[in-house]
């Protein structure tokens, strides 16, 4: 038994011995990758790190309890060098962001090694060399992002192995060759970002196995050959970029059965034929460019009628007929883009109804006719050409809209027009060489000779005719628009009296973006201070938004309408630039006064609030995270810095990133939305956001809030989570240190609070409660300590939440009456 006994202890200290030398070394193998980076891209590159060092203790990093790296998120650092070869010893990694610096050289062929990745993007730097064909490894990978460097070669055939993946971004490189075949195997893909590189070929049938693609992005390459027919089996799709490659044929008409497609670019290409009649079927659609083909025949006028059409862009075909006619479902439109067709007749008058519109581009065509006197309602009209046309003014024509007149303009044949909206500098048009003469012209001089006196009282008299005439035409246009529904982006904001202000505006209100005007930056952009030009006292909270159009759009369709007393409200929003280049997008916000709930809980707190105050915050953001997903919303980055503090110590949520429940990334970022400490673990290893992803940051917020701890703790002993701490001090019973030493707090507060929130925080998602159950037991927790006396401003705010619920549904009851009424 003795020797039985001695044996197996020699067994396991032998065991301990060599996971101790295998542990030992790891971090010695680690300590080597770090040194090289410092070598290779200055001392100061991995802050908080120095040899013999803990890897916890270094700026970038998350490590594990042994010390050994998990997550190295280094974007936008300044980082200038190579990629260290050593960058093969991190075989534990699973997360690797190194976007947005200035690394050159090419990628180390070792990555291949680092087989537990999840997550690379190596994006927007100088890299050059081509893509390592050892990526093959990488069979735990979700998302991939090499875009803007310089690489070169082919695309390798072993992408096909990377079973996981579900975005793709390799786009703005040099990259050549045919797209591999093996990229059909990649069914779980839902962004694939090609665009930009020098790729030939035709575009792979392979591709249309990939079913459940959201983003397609193989434009601006030297793709020839037609448009594959069976690109309607993409029905998921909801942007599509086919544009700038040599691309012929016609247009499929399997097409339109991308019934959730928004962005539709097939411009620059040699497509032919006509113009689908079916487009007007794309309900979503809300951006389409068609330009700089060979299209012909006439314009469909189901297609000038979307509802949710916002830019439009045809011209350089050969479209011949009229302009269709604009149902007031085209309110929507922002751009109308028409020039360079052979398109005839007058503009019709019902253009009235593009009460949006901001540039109209009809020059290089056959129109004739005189300008429809309710061209004057086109208040936002802001770059007007028609040059090249036989368009003419009507008699005393001088309406340029009545807020503002149209920064450019070229009309050669309506100089009264031009006159009134004064002379404009040339700007260049995008499809003549035409475009560099003057941007208008002075109106023709009065002819000499005597006017008798009869003349001018009849001139005088007719012209207060017109002018009556033309101010109760205005009137009767405003008053019919404002009575029937509007619909598209465009209707969804002035339905919320959500404004849409000019960037001049924006730009004026935070002095050029200046620095002392910034608040701070987030996740989902950065945060100025702003007084608005149009009332001189109004404060703004200006964000300026990194996000896509689709996702800008997005934002502002879903916050225009959503009235909650804990959410931070939308006041308007502003766009400027082109949209093919990605405009300068800007959303404004109320300003909250009094600073974040940081501020008033974390260790640095100068006026910490007591239990009640901290309760009562609680609950009314419960409440607002209720609102948000009551409507199928999620936040996705949780956290104090974005819970605002009003005046009266009401709490606001603010930075959204808002998605619908069960969405993943957004192209283009192919990250994962949220704070290090307080992102769910299943959302970051799935990628799919859900109420119980907020609910999860939620209770780590709620922890943070009880005990003043920060999410994690930093140790020489590795990284202390919040939540397992918390759960070992509840186990144990000790309560005590879970008190914030800065509040008064009761123990069997403590103990019921902490309880709710690791309820929050447990693996399995289906056993998190819901917001509104958090927000009961929260109310529960305050009456039964504070005194049920005591009405929390968190009741208030649920009375009058319900007033506007029951408002709303009155509004859109009154609405469906009067479109029924109207059909």
């Amino acid at each position: 038994m003795s020797r039985a006994w001695l044996a197996l202890s020699a067994v396991l200290w032998l065991a301990a011995f060599v996971s101790s030398c295998h542990a030992q070394l790891f971090h010695e193998s680690q300590a080597v990758f770090l040194s090289d980076c410092q070598k290779a891209w200055g001392t100061s590159a991995i802050s908080g790190w120095s040899q013999g060092a803990n890897c916890s203790a270094a700026e970038g990093l998350f490590c594990d309890q042994s010390g050994m790296i998990l997550e190295m998120s280094m974007e936008e650092s300044g980082l200038a060098g190579p990629i260290p070869d050593s960058i093969s010893r991190l075989t534990r990694i699973s997360f690797l962001n190194l976007y947005n610096n200035h690394l050159n050289g090419s990628i180390p062929a070792g990555i291949g090694s680092l087989i537990q990745l999840g997550y690379l993007r190596l994006g927007k730097n100088r890299l050059t060399g081509s893509i390592p064909a050892g990526i093959s490894s990488f069979t735990s990978l979700a998302s991939v992002g090499f875009e803007d460097n310089q690489l070169s070669g082919l695309i390798p055939g072993e992408i096909g192995n990377l079973l996981s993946l579900e975005a793709l971004n390799l786009s703005n490189n040099s990259l050549i060759g045919s797209v591999p075949n093996s990229i059909s195997l990649l069914i779980g893909l839902t962004h694939l970002d090609l665009s930009k590189n020098l790729l030939t070929g035709s575009i792979p049938n392979s591709i249309l196995f990939l079913t459940g693609l959201s983003y397609l992005f193989v434009g601006q390459n030297q793709f020839t050959g037609t448009i594959p027919a069976g690109i309607g089996n993409l029905d998921q799709l909801e942007m599509l970029d086919l544009s700038s490659s040599s691309l012929s044929g016609s247009i499929p008409d399997k097409i339109t059965s991308l019934t959730w497609v928004s962005f539709l670019w097939l411009d620059n290409n040699s497509l032919s034929g006509a113009l689908p009649n079916s487009f007007g079927v794309l309900s979503k659609l809300t951006s389409l460019n068609l330009s700089g083909n060979r299209l012909n025949g006439s314009i469909p006028s189901a297609l000038a009628n979307r509802r949710e059409l916002n830019y439009l862009y045809l011209s350089n075909n050969m479209l011949i007929g009229s302009i269709p006619e604009f149902a007031v479902g085209s309110a929507a439109l922002i751009h109308m883009v028409l020039s360079g067709n052979q398109l005839s007749g007058p503009i019709p008058t019902s253009i009235y109804h593009c009460t949006n519109l901001q540039r109209l581009w009809l020059d290089n065509n056959s129109l004739s006719g005189a300008l429809p006197n309710s061209f004057g309602v086109l208040s936002k009209l802001t770059s007007f050409i028609i040059t090249g046309t036989n368009l003419t003014c009507p008699p005393d024509y001088t309406a340029c809209g009545p807020t503002q007149s149209p920064k450019t303009v070229f009309c050669r044949t309506c100089p009264s027009f031009c006159s009134t909206c004064g002379k404009r500098a040339p700007e260049p048009t995008p499809n003549t060489s035409s475009s560099s003469t003057s941007s208008s012209e002075s109106s023709a001089a009065a002819g000499g000779g005597g006017v008798s006196v009869g003349a001018i009282i009849g001139i005088a008299v007719a012209a207060v005719v017109i002018l009556l005439l033309l101010v109760a035409a205005l009137v009767y246009f405003r008053l019919r628009m404002q009575r029937k529904p509007k619909t598209g982006l465009a209707g969804s904001l002035a339905a919320s009296h959500c404004t849409e202000f000019s960037l001049a505006e924006v730009l004026k209100a935070t002095n050029n973006w200046s620095e002392d005007n910034q608040l701070g930056s987030g996740a989902f952009g950065d945060v100025y201070k702003g007084v608005s030009p149009r009332d001189g006292t109004t404060v703004w909270a200006v964000k300026r938004a990194k996000l896509i159009d689709v996702d800008f759009q997005r934002e502002i369709q879903q916050m225009a309408d959503k009235n909650h007393p804990n959410i931070v409200r939308l006041l308007g929003f502003a766009i400027g630039g082109d949209l093919r280049t990605r405009p300068e997008q800007v959303l404004i916000y109320e300003y909250v006064p009094n600073g974040d709930l940081q501020k008033w809980t974390g260790p640095d707190a100068a006026s910490p609030l007591n239990l009640k105050q901290r309760l009562d915050v609680l609950i009314g953001l419960a409440r607002g995270f209720e609102y948000l997903h009551s409507f199928g919303m999620v936040h996705r980055d949780i956290k104090p810095a974005n819970v605002l503090i009003t005046a009266d110590m009401q709490p606001k949520i603010a930075d959204f990133g808002l998605v619908r429940a069960g969405e993943g990334t957004t192209v283009g970022t192919t990250r994962i939305m949220g704070t290090r400490g307080y992102v769910d673990p299943v959302y970051s290893r799935t990628s799919k956001a859900t109420a119980a992803s907020d609910v999860y940051s939620f209770g780590v917020l709620m922890l943070v809030v009880l005990t003043g701890q920060a999410p994690l703790t930093e140790s020489a002993g590795g990284t202390r989570k919040i939540t397992l701490w918390a759960s070992e001090c509840v186990s144990s019973g000790d309560m005590r240190s879970l008190r914030d030493p800065k509040m008064d707090a009761p123990g069997e507060a403590e103990l019921r609070l902490a309880e709710l929130a690791i309820s929050c925080t447990v693996e399995l998602t289906a056993s998190r409660p819901s917001m509104a159950h958090i927000a009961n037991e929260l109310q529960a927790i305050r009456e039964e300590v504070v005194g049920k006396d005591e009405l929390s401003a968190a009741v208030k705010v649920d009375a009058q939440v319900q007033q506007m619920k029951n408002a709303e549904i009155e509004v859109t009851s009154q609405a469906h009456l009067l479109l029924d009424t109207c059909h």
